[in-house]
């Protein structure tokens, strides 16, 4: 008859325990197995798989060139600068908002006048100064041309007398 040996059951922390010091390069497998008295390293290449560093182990691993994560860096810097901005932005608006309704209310003065889409127009003048609103006059031609009526070949239709009044 064969002597079996007793199953032995570690605890979680040892295991991890026992990981981190082959990671740390305190001790190699073999020698962990022998210091602790593990039979075989089967059971501790397990336990590094589970415990180790490379628990993340399966999971979606995402690898970058140095400029590529640079860009990465930059660009959630200005991500969050932009936030930053937008809430003081937002936050502006409503203190503009209540010091109008204020003055509205305590002086009774209209100074909300202009429709609110007037008013966006200038804000957009002043935010783009360079940019002007006028249509090119080549833009213009081509947009009287198509509204004139035409014949086939092209030409425009000759207006009646009583069509021009």
């Amino acid at each position: 008859m064969k002597k079996t040996r007793p199953q032995v059951r570690y605890s979680e922390e040892f295991k991890r325990m026992v990981v981190e010091e082959i990671e740390m390069g305190t001790m190699t497998v073999a020698q962990a197995a022998r210091y602790y008295g593990i039979s075989g390293s089967v059971s501790i290449y397990k336990w590094i798989s589970i415990y180790g560093m490379n628990e993340n182990k399966g999971r979606k691993v995402l690898i970058m060139t140095y400029k590529e994560e640079n860009e990465l860096i930059t660009l959630r810097r200005e991500l969050a600068l932009l936030k930053k901005q937008l809430e003081e932005a937002e936050l502006r608006a409503i203190a503009w908002k209540s010091m109008v309704d204020a003055i509205e209310q305590d002086l009774g003065i209209p100074v909300k006048k202009k429709p609110w889409s007037q008013a966006l127009l200038d804000a957009k003048k002043q935010l783009y100064p360079d940019q002007d609103d006028t249509a090119s006059p080549a833009s213009a031609n081509a947009t009287a041309s198509a509204n004139k009526r035409t014949t086939k070949g092209g030409r425009p239709l000759k207006r009646n007398q009583k069509e021009s009044k």
